[in-house]
């Protein structure tokens, strides 16, 4: 090679692998993130030439989706945007004719099944890829039996020692020499890669790169996760001893050289020629995409034209004397339960903040358990706990226990023989939880108790972080904390006329047997209960000498009548509740604040009954039951507990009496916020390089989980088994870690319930000011002029749009002119 090395190239196909978090922290991420600097359209060609995963739906969809969403309105600005001169009979009979048959590039290991009757044995592909997943949920689960885990090589030398003990293999694949090519296998991944370059007859640097990428396509789930792992050594500045991606593509690339060595001419011969036919594959991939993007784009302006104008008509409400004021995490689901509170009382006020508020913390749970409350972008600087009185160490020990028994379950063993040996011991559970079902908290969150919390410094982590735990931790002082509640309460736009109550509502998901219950709580907060993060804010607000220095330091002075109190929003259930509050808290209440108490509860009651009625007119069996959503978080057996954050498109930077009179039916992320408040953006710059990118994380997540469900979705619900303790989960009994959103995520039975829209982004803010956040942050404009998301500048006080692109800015209403006139 040239340029790179072979060994080299692989690093750079690795370091496109997007990271995928344990479904404790289980977070939304775009998969494509790590390739965001090319443009999306771009990414689509690619990955669909090389890997057949794909960034459009098929063209039954659109078809499905004509006259229903897409109207020929936007047909014909979607066409008129890509160029064709088309009219819509054409562009219909285009998909109906559509051909998608081609696949994905074969890997040495698939074409070794070419030409062959395999009746009793696996094909390679199938038995490479069990046998490796097999392998790498041992070495996350049980790191401690390998030795060497200080070589640069350790994951393939653990993989190299295995396998080649592995006597099971020749027998499922049919070939006796499988053992004596594993014997001479180098046990440096360096010589391996020069052994590669040396009998792989691939000579062009695209070709290699194809072929690098599909054969680690085979175990991306797996990938994903050591890409996170990656991720959170770099995060945290720690020393990186072995990277563990790298060497997991050595391993797979190991298996292709066993299988090149093993195969015969014709196998050979159909490889190469796969590989030098790029040029044509690609050609055949833009003209089939060519079609397919307009009708994705028609797609997405059919709901880009009703937010648009709904943006326009929308008359900004004014605002007296705020009663109540109730700060919200921007979660789509949010928004429902912020207008049933609304309309409450026109006194109420809402605010939307992403969930973690501010707050760069991690929970210590006990001296074994930490859990990061705060987005994955993110270190936490802070950590956060609270003395165990009696009490709590209880029902700790209850949880664990609890805990213990349900990962025992889990477990291959546990699945048959702990039922054989228990199953009448726990025979009254089992009744129990089906004729009396309860919501299950998280882990953690039960233990949770109304005392003060305590707040240190994490500083730099050690790389022993149980030596780091027990290393005598700095409190935080008054300024830093104060430093904290400033930056909260200018991030909420919340620093001026104040009310006597001001809710901090952090948000959970209350659910039973399902291991995704992270990807239902609030993903600000690393897939956990926004309750920690609530609390914690609240104590600051409420500390006497944190207002004082508010007030002397930076400027924000919150009346000594005004309290704040922590809430929770059970977004399953859609119950808004106060949470109790220590007795120091209890005590700052004069007597006016608990007169308030009764008409809060009745506020807050009214509201989640509305929101509940809303809630159950989305779920696709429409149950009228007034506890039909509590019966279905509780239920060990529902699939679709809730619908989580499906049919999310957009995201709204502005104050809330613009938005206050909108219905945007829990499809957007609202964030507050004051241009007037942010001369030099300052907060705008924090909004569109972390809640934005969140938010982008979320829709991509489960965009990617429609357009490409085996590659970045985890298939069906009812076949998942938990893997090493959590990290994952396998489809069935095998195969390679599925990752991304169940199919009962984003399907309802019968149809589709999930839109695959790229995000809209909403700013009212001058254009000047957004222009600087672009000009000024690589990601953000990555994102903007790479079409990975649409970025609109609104002026709610005239409903004017604009949106930008690569060529700069232009009137929406100006874009949704046409001079087509397609015939239907």
């Amino acid at each position: 090679m040239s340029q790179l090395t072979l060994q080299e190239l692989g690093q750079q196909v690795c370091k496109r692998v997007a990271p995928v978090w344990p479904l404790p922290r289980s977070i939304a991420v775009n998969p494509w993130w790590q390739h965001r600097e090319a443009s999306i359209r771009e990414v689509a060609e690619y990955e669909q030439t090389h890997k057949n995963v794909r960034l459009l739906m098929p063209a039954s969809y659109y078809q499905q989706r004509w006259l229903r969403e897409i109207q020929p309105e936007h047909l014909a600005q979607a066409a008129q945007e890509h160029g064709l001169q088309q009219s819509a009979q054409q562009l219909l009979q285009a998909l109906q004719t559509m051909d998608s048959s081609a696949g994905a590039l074969p890997s040495i290991a698939e074409v070794m099944n070419s030409g062959q009757e395999r009746t009793r044995t696996l094909p390679w592909r199938t038995e490479i890829v069990h046998q490796l997943s097999q392998f790498c949920a041992l070495w996350v689960n049980y790191p401690e039996q390998f030795n060497g885990a200080d070589s640069a090589d350790a994951l393939y030398l653990a993989w190299l020692d295995i396998v080649r003990h592995d006597r099971g293999i020749e027998l499922l694949v049919g070939e006796r020499r499988v053992e004596e090519e594993l014997a001479t296998l180098p046990r440096s991944s360096a010589e391996l890669w020069q052994l590669i370059a040396e009998e792989i007859p691939l000579s062009m640097p695209e070709q290699l790169d194809a072929w690098l990428q599909v054969a680690l396509h085979d175990i991306y789930g797996w990938a994903s996760v050591f890409a996170q792992r990656r991720w959170a050594r770099e995060l945290e500045n720690s020393e990186n001893v072995y990277d563990e991606l790298d060497q997991l593509l050595a391993i797979r690339v190991a298996w292709e050289l066993v299988c090149w060595r093993l195969s015969n001419a014709t196998q050979r011969e159909r490889f190469v020629d796969a590989y030098q036919s790029l040029a044509e594959r690609r050609a055949q991939t833009v003209h089939e995409q060519e079609v397919l993007w307009v009708w994705q784009r028609a797609l997405e302006l059919s709901y880009q034209t009703s937010l648009a104008q709904q943006l326009g008509q929308l008359q900004p409400v004014t605002s007296g004397a705020p009663q109540l004021q109730a700060v919200f995490c921007i979660d789509v689901r949010s928004e429902p339960m912020r207008r049933a509170l609304e309309a409450q009382d026109k006194g109420i006020q809402t605010f939307g903040f992403a969930g973690f508020f501010g707050l760069p913390v991690d929970y210590q749970v006990s001296e074994s358990l930490v859990k990061p409350q705060l987005p994955g972008l993110l270190a936490p600087q802070f950590r956060v706990t609270q003395k165990q009185d009696a009490a709590a160490q209880a029902q700790r020990t209850h949880s664990w226990r609890a805990a213990s028994w349900h990962r025992s379950l889990e477990s291959p063993a546990g699945a048959y023989g702990w039922v054989e040996m228990s199953g009448l011991a726990k025979i009254w559970k089992l009744l129990e939880r089906s004729l009396w079902p309860k919501p299950q908290a998280r882990i953690g969150s039960e233990v949770i108790r109304p005392r003060e919390w305590q707040i240190t410094k994490r500083g730099q982590p050690s790389l022993c972080e149980r030596a780091a735990a027990r290393a005598a931790a700095e409190p935080a002082s008054d300024a830093e904390l104060a430093g904290l509640a400033a930056n909260a309460l200018r991030g909420m736009g919340l620093t001026e006329n104040f009310a006597r109550q001001v809710l901090i509502v952090g948000h959970s998901a209350c659910v039973a047997n399902n291991p995704h219950a992270a990807s239902l709580d609030c993903g600000a907060c690393g897939g956990q209960s926004g309750e920690v993060n609530a609390r914690v804010l609240v104590q600051l607000f409420n500390r006497a000498e944190v207002r004082r220095i508010l007030a002397a330091e930076h400027g924000i002075t919150i009346p000594q009548s005004t309290l704040f109190l922590p809430a929770l929003h059970d977004t399953t259930q859609q119950v808004l509740r106060v949470l109790s509050t220590d007795s120091e808290t209890k005590n700052s209440a004069d007597s006016a604040h608990k007169g308030d108490t009764q008409q809060l509860e009745k506020w807050l009651e009214k509201a989640s009954t509305s929101a509940q009625k809303e809630q159950r007119g989305r779920l696709a069996d429409k149950p009228r039951a007034a506890k039909a959503l509590q019966q279905r978080a509780a239920n060990w057996a529902e699939l679709r507990p809730e619908w989580g954050l499906a049919r999310n498109a957009a995201i709204i930077f502005a104050p809330r009496e613009a938005t206050a009179k909108g219905h945007f039916d829990a499809r957007a992320f609202l964030h507050t916020y004051y241009a007037e408040r942010d001369p030099e953006q300052a907060v705008l710059t924090q909004l569109m390089t972390a809640p934005m990118v969140v938010a982008h994380w979320i829709n991509m997540q489960y965009y990617g989980s429609m357009t490409a469900p085996q590659t970045f979705g985890s298939g069906n619900k009812m076949l998942h088994n938990v893997v090493a303790d959590g990290v994952g989960v396998f489809e069935g009994n095998g195969g390679d870690l599925r990752i991304g959103l169940a199919r009962q995520s984003l399907h309802d039975g019968k149809d589709w319930y999930h839109q695959p829209l790229r995000l809209t982004v909403v700013i009212a803010a001058s254009i000047s000011a957004i222009d600087k956040v672009i000009a000024e942050q690589k990601v953000v404009r990555e994102l903007v002029e790479n079409e990975w998301l649409y970025l609109w500048q609104w002026e709610p006080t005239t409903g004017d749009l604009q949106q930008r692109n690569a060529a700069g800015w232009q009137a929406i209403s100006k874009l949704q002119e046409t001079q087509h006139d397609l015939a239907i």
